[in-house]
């Protein structure tokens, strides 16, 4: 096969898609396009509100459970109220406060992470389905003003023509 075969195969192709199928498939293409936009939306929500709420948990825990007791601890061990063992259990439950907020605050980094991600990515898709459309539209308005400067006598027999 040769190029002026598949430029004729190509031409004949051109000529039997119709307006109706070209459209069909912009809509099919602009629905595509808004589902991935849900997508993209949902995601990067979800992403934002789980990175927010770890934040928020960390904040609580430190500033209404962490310090307040360490300060007790400190002061009290300071007049000497606790035993060691005591004071050894109470320091023991704070570290592992710390180690779970620790990773409380990994996790976060990482949804933060991914809705930046996916905000980025929703900023990209949105783009390119609005220039989707855009061009769709034009070629629309392209198509009525070619309707329009031909005729109605010449736009019905032209597409026999080719």
């Amino acid at each position: 096969m040769n190029e002026n075969e598949i430029g004729t195969g190509l031409a004949k192709l051109g000529a039997l898609r119709s307006a109706e199928d070209d459209r069909s498939l912009a809509r099919k293409v602009r629905k595509q396009d808004r589902r991935r936009i849900w997508l993209l939306t949902g995601l990067a929500a979800l992403f934002w509100a789980i990175a927010s709420a770890g934040v928020l948990f960390v904040a609580y825990v430190v500033l209404f459970h962490l310090y307040p007791k360490q300060q007790l601890v400190m002061r009290d061990s300071a007049r000497r109220d606790f035993s060691t063992e005591q004071l050894i259990e109470i320091q023991a439950s704070h570290f592992r406060a710390v180690e779970i907020c620790t990773l409380v605050v990994a996790a976060s980094f990482i949804a933060a992470t991914l809705a930046a991600i996916c905000t980025l990515a929703l900023i990209l898709v949105s783009r390119q389905a609005t220039l989707k459309q855009i061009n769709a539209n034009l070629e629309d308005m392209f198509e009525q003003l070619q309707r329009q400067r031909l005729g109605p006598a010449d736009a019905a027999s032209r597409p026999a023509q080719e």
